[in-house]
């Protein structure tokens, strides 16, 4: 391992980042500008950008120990997703062209009024604070593993991982505030090509590993269709256990999943209004759920391989990749390895920041206090400080914090899929406006207690949420029309 060569590498990223983001703060001319990049950008950069906001490192790290431990079931869920934003395409996507807003909360908000209006957009600030800033610390640990494995381990992980999300945070709010939109998006697709590069490699030097070792990759795979981990399709009901990749649960959530996040979600909605036009932001939309599926295939397949190069060791699946970088991966592509980590964290908080400071300044109105650039920095920090909250906790305290982090979005996007949904169909209701807030933080609480008491699939979390939505309305409906 040559740390000095490694290092250079990941200088060299960051010198890439920062010139995209200083290059492109000199053509920035309006608050449009900042938050769309005038509607300006190719649909290929946008889509790039869309794929990789929402691919973060710990799916990098993870996607593999999924086919290492089981098999290649997720593949399930990434069809749903390809179904799900085509929906999202024939659906939503053309009310959001239709109007001159450029933020989604505001389609709610002239057909149920600004309660709703206001009540979606803090609805997503919480959740994408809470949610991204736990999946930033959760970046961290990986980081931390790594360069504690890198000859850093004197200083304690928690330190390490301090200092990394501090890095982190401060590099990403830099261009995030000076270019804007224009350059998250050409540094989301810079690091998506780093962050695929990465994973061709480990693919590439995993398969030439195991066929120097006798154990070549066309023996792998036979040996793993023979034990079943090259199954993607789940038909078998099982009477005890989770269902969750049952293949019409599988699918089916994937796809409302997918309608949630890309439908409802601004951070990723931004990517696919900030086209031209309707046909192209289409191309955006159904294009990325194909250019996931694949993404997961190349994962998932370093995953098969990873099973076959430590056969017959004891190794925890989910730290299986993050070993393998470390130990196997030679300089400077060790650098290129760190660099993609880095880059799938850095794409998603970029993201988030530039949304966030723009539901503040649309939805709320605090682009008549604020600029762009201050509202940006202020989420910035806000995510950084969410992101250390779990260090200064118990381990069962954190490890709870984790969990909701980790599953917020699947209690959140069944409510709010169905309030879009009935304004997409133009359903007005016959109870005040105010009502609506109501509707929708009380079916994400009567959801979050049901789960309590009813063990469900995470795959069945967001239809049950659309239902109890659903219900709520039609109830306050039946009894408002009887006055």
């Amino acid at each position: 391992m040559n740390f000095l060569l490694d290092f250079s590498v990941i200088v060299v990223y960051f010198i890439a980042v920062f010139y995209f983001g200083f290059h492109f703060s000199k053509k920035r001319s309006s608050e449009e500008d900042f938050y769309l990049a005038k509607r300006e950008i190719h649909w290929v950069w946008l889509m790039f950008s869309l794929v990789a906001t929402e691919t973060s490192s710990l799916t990098f790290l993870s996607i593999p120990s999924l086919s290492m431990k089981g098999d290649f079931s997720f593949l399930q869920i990434a069809i749903g997703y390809i179904l799900g934003r085509t929906a999202v395409a024939y659906l939503l996507l053309p009310k959001y062209y239709a109007g001159e807003t450029i933020s989604i909360y505001a389609y709610l908000g002239e057909k149920f009024g600004k309660s709703s209006q206001k009540s979606m957009s803090g609805l997503f600030t919480i959740s994408r604070v809470l949610g991204d800033g736990i999946r930033l610390y959760v970046t961290s640990l990986p980081i931390a593993f790594l360069l504690t494995k890198m000859g850093f381990s004197e200083y304690g992980e928690s330190t390490l991982g301090i200092a990394a999300l501090f890095l982190l945070t401060f590099a990403t709010i830099l261009y995030s505030v000076y270019g804007g939109f224009r350059a998250i998006v050409f540094t989301d697709s810079l690091q998506l090509i780093i962050y695929l590069l990465g994973g061709f490699y480990a693919f590439y030097l995993l398969w030439n590993l195991l066929s120097a070792g006798g154990n070549p990759f066309p023996d792998v795979i036979a040996t793993s269709f023979a034990n079943g981990k090259l199954n993607i399709f789940h038909t078998n009901w099982l009477s005890t256990g989770d269902n969750a990749y049952y293949f019409i649960f599988a699918i089916l959530g994937g796809a409302f999943i997918s309608i949630g996040s890309h439908g409802t979600d601004l951070m990723l909605v931004q990517r696919v209004i900030a086209s031209k036009n309707l046909k192209q932001g289409r191309k955006i939309l159904i294009g990325s759920g194909v250019f996931v599926f694949f993404q997961f295939l190349l994962f998932l397949g370093i995953g098969t391989l990873l099973s076959g190069f430590y056969q017959g060791k004891t190794i925890t699946p989910d730290k299986a990749f993050s070993l393998f970088i470390v130990e196997e991966i030679p300089s400077p592509f060790l650098g290129l390895l760190l660099s993609a980590i880095l880059a799938s964290a850095m794409s998603s908080l970029s993201s988030t920041i530039n949304s966030l400071s723009l539901t503040w300044a649309r939805d709320w109105e605090m682009d008549r206090y604020l600029t762009p650039k201050i509202l940006s920095l202020i989420f910035g920090v806000i995510l950084f400080f969410s992101s250390l909250l779990p260090f200064f906790m118990g381990a069962q305290l954190e490890k709870g914090i984790l969990e909701v982090g980790l599953t917020i979005f699947s209690y959140t996007l069944g409510p709010t899929i169905a309030l879009f949904l009935f304004a997409a169909r133009g359903i007005q209701p016959k109870f005040p406006n105010w009502v609506v807030s109501v509707l929708l933080f009380g079916s994400i609480l009567v959801l979050i207690f049901l789960t309590r008491e009813i063990a469900l699939p995470f795959t069945l979390l967001i239809p049950t949420g659309i239902l109890i939505f659903s219900l709520g309305w039609g109830t306050f409906h039946l009894f408002a029309g009887r006055k």
